[in-house]
């Protein structure tokens, strides 16, 4: 496995515990993509949880719709491992 992948996998499992809900992943030749729907009520420990998760990523946001909010990341496959 790519480290990247290890890495968007680690990932993936921290914003899992941190918010309940299993991550979307999406794969390109470019980049791994995650997103996670948020829970309507975040406590502190999971507000921390989610974005100690995002600061890890090369990029990373929050969006917001009628139907609820979203935390995504990105992992770039281009970087050297």
């Amino acid at each position: 496995m790519r480290s990247q992948e290890s890495r968007a996998t680690a990932l993936a499992g921290r914003l899992a515990a941190a918010t309940g809900c299993d991550p979307r992943t999406d794969e390109t030749s470019e980049l791994i993509r995650l997103e996670v729907d948020l829970p309507t009520e975040l406590t502190a420990s999971a507000r921390d949880g989610i974005l100690a998760a995002l600061v890890l990523a090369d990029r990373y946001g929050h969006i917001r719709t009628d139907e609820g909010a979203i935390a995504w990341m990105e992992l770039d496959l281009r970087k050297p491992s």
